[in-house]
């Protein structure tokens, strides 16, 4: 069964940034040939920042996920470089979440529409925030934050073994990826709280027993 989200919120002061899962790029650099060369041209000039680990899926799945992936950041790159290097993309079990910046609402309502138009997206989760200008500071701010929600996750007992994604934007990180129990869903945010810094924890990690 899939978990319901936690968000939680704390206290602090974030900072914009611009964010591209290297995961991502890696995926399409993997499909470039049946993309076509913009693809290919697009994952060689954008940069890339914060933390995506694999999940805990069946491989069909998890290739399910790729495809849907690709679709989306395809429609991204086709539409503006900017959407493609701004907004990461997460998918679990067909569940699109969206997250970074976008510098207008209508771009922010744009990738939605555009991740919705992909088959075998089941629902679209659109944590992407409107903002004018990012800034070197909090760019270095959030990738700090990341590393450290990355490293004290992974070095936990009770999370050894599973993956768990993990972006920051503007001092908000958003986990993502599937674990055992409520239990697990729960640590995995407790943790990512008590990393100094952090504003806001959004979960959208999956429980499934299975």
């Amino acid at each position: 069964m899939r978990g319901e989200s936690i968000e939680t919120a704390l206290d602090g002061h974030g900072a914009t940034m611009n964010v591209k899962p290297a995961a991502a790029l890696l995926t399409l650099a993997l499909a470039a040939p049946s993309l076509g060369g913009c693809v290919a041209a697009a994952v060689g000039a954008v940069g890339t920042a914060g933390y995506v680990a694999a999940q805990n899926r069946a491989p069909g799945q998890v290739a399910d996920d790729a495809t849907i992936r690709i679709g989306i950041n395809d429609r991204f790159l086709k539409k503006s470089e900017s959407l493609f290097s701004n907004v990461s993309v997460e998918v679990v079990r067909g569940r699109v979440l969206l997250v970074g910046t976008v510098s207008s609402s209508a771009d922010k309502a744009t990738a939605e529409s555009l991740a919705r138009e992909v088959e075998g997206v089941k629902e679209v989760d659109n944590q992407i925030q409107v903002a004018d200008d990012g800034g070197v500071g909090g760019y270095a701010s959030d990738s700090w934050i990341t590393t450290k929600v990355k490293s004290n996750i992974v070095t936990d007992f009770s999370l050894n073994g599973f993956s768990i994604g993990v972006e920051t934007v503007n001092s908000i990180v958003y986990l993502s990826g599937v674990v055992r129990s409520e239990a697990q869903r729960d640590k995995a945010v407790e943790i990512a709280r008590g990393i100094s810094g952090v504003q806001k924890v959004v979960s959208a990690i999956q429980v499934s027993p299975e």
